[in-house]
């Protein structure tokens, strides 16, 4: 499993990936940058990625298109870098079981309810 990082999230957000999705990508690394949204969906599909985004349009497409892909779509709020970091990774493990299961086409990050 590898993820395609979308461009509405920091391309720095990759090697902490790497370790659980080896072969991950940004966008921008893929020559997709400021690409529409269905042409980082077909790159997905071609190349086996599935995609991590805050855009929910992506989700949407994962829901009306036909195809392997699957969107972690991070619902955080505005966040420094280092925080948003911490964010994902401490939710890579639940993300990496439901990708693998394939039992969800939109997996969520969302911020610890108080």
């Amino acid at each position: 499993m590898k993820l395609l990082v979308d461009q509405n999230l920091p391309g720095r957000l990759v090697p902490a990936l790497q370790e659980r999705f080896p072969g991950s990508l940004h966008v921008n690394e893929a020559g997709l940058g400021g690409a529409r949204d269905i042409e980082v969906w077909n790159y997905a599909l071609r190349g086996a990625f599935d995609i991590m985004s805050r855009d929910a349009d992506m989700a949407m497409l994962a829901v009306r298109k036909v195809g392997d892909v699957c969107i972690v779509w991070v619902r955080l709020g505005n966040m420094p870098l280092r925080a948003l970091l911490a964010s994902i990774r401490d939710a890579l493990e639940d993300v990496q079981r439901a990708l693998h299961t394939r039992s969800l086409r939109v997996v969520e990050i969302r911020a610890p309810r108080a």
